[in-house]
C-alpha cells in the first residue's frame, strides 16, 4: 500500500512540474504564449518616471505584442510596451506581475494598436551596428525591408529640463527625436530625404530606380514615398 501511494505521490509531483514548465515556456491558445519573469531574466517593474511630464513608452499603455528574444524563442499575445529612453520592453507576466526584459535580449518586439480604423502593427528590432550614438541594444521601427535593404526609423526619448520664465518653476519632461535610416549591405546610412542620396544609394540598378522615382513623382519628405522606393528596390 505505502509503494502505491509513494508511486502515485511522484507521479503527481512529475506532472506538476511538467505543467509548470509548459505554462513557463510553451503556452498556447487563445492568450498565445505566456511569458514569466523567471524566463527572460527579467527583473521587477520600478516606476521612475513618476514626476516627469509626458511618457518614455511607445505608447503610454499597454497593449497586445509579439516578442522576439536574441535567442529565437518567442511569445504572442503578451501585454507589453516598448521604452524608448532605456530600450527595454516592459510587460505583464502571466502570473499577473510586471516587469522589465534584461536589456539587449529582444531582438523583435510587434506591439498591435487597435484603432477606430483597425489593428496598427509596429514592428521593432534592435542588433543593428552602432550608428549616431547608438548601439545594438537600441530599437529601430521597421518602415520597409527586403533581402536587400531595409528602411528604418530610429525613435530615441530624452530627459530634459525645463523653466517656467514667469514662475520660475521648473520641471522635467520627455522629449523625442526621431531619424530615419537605411541599413543596406551590413551598414545604417542617416537618410537624406532627397534624389541624389537615394540615386547614390541604389547606384546598381540606377535605370529602373529613375523610371520608378519618375513614374511615381516620389516624394522624398513623405514617409510612405520612400517606403515605396525601398520596397522597389528590394523587388529588383
Amino acid at each position: 500500500m505505502k509503494k502505491y501511494l509513494l508511486t502515485i505521490l511522484s507521479f503527481a509531483c512529475f506532472a506538476t512540474m511538467a505543467i509548470a514548465q509548459s505554462n513557463t515556456l510553451n503556452t498556447t491558445g487563445k492568450w498565445g504564449s505566456q511569458i514569466f519573469l523567471s524566463d527572460v531574466n527579467g527583473r521587477a517593474f520600478e516606476n521612475k518616471y513618476a514626476d516627469i511630464n509626458g511618457t518614455a513608452y511607445l505608447f503610454p499603455n499597454f497593449k497586445y505584442a509579439a516578442i522576439t528574444l536574441t535567442d529565437g524563442r518567442k511569445y504572442s499575445n503578451v501585454k507589453a510596451r516598448l521604452n524608448l529612453l532605456e530600450h527595454e520592453v516592459n510587460f505583464i507576466a502571466s502570473n499577473g506581475e510586471e516587469g522589465y526584459i534584461g536589456k539587449g535580449m529582444v531582438f523583435a518586439i510587434t506591439i498591435i494598436d487597435t484603432t477606430k480604423q483597425g489593428a496598427i502593427n509596429y514592428t521593432f528590432q534592435s542588433g543593428y551596428p552602432k550608428t549616431d550614438n547608438q548601439t545594438i541594444i537600441n530599437f529601430y521601427q521597421v518602415l520597409g525591408g527586403g533581402t536587400k535593404c531595409s528602411l528604418l526609423k530610429s525613435i530615441n526619448k530624452t530627459i530634459e529640463d525645463r523653466s517656467n520664465e514667469m514662475s520660475g518653476e521648473k520641471s522635467k519632461e520627455f522629449i523625442v527625436r526621431e531619424n530615419l535610416y537605411v541599413f543596406i549591405k551590413g551598414e545604417m546610412k542617416r537618410v537624406k530625404k532627397d534624389k541624389d542620396f537615394f540615386t547614390a544609394l541604389f547606384a546598381d540598378q540606377l535605370v529602373p530606380v529613375n523610371q520608378f522615382i519618375t513614374a511615381n513623382k516620389v516624394n522624398f519628405k513623405s514617409e510612405e514615398g520612400l517606403i515605396k522606393l525601398v520596397e522597389f528596390y528590394n523587388s529588383l
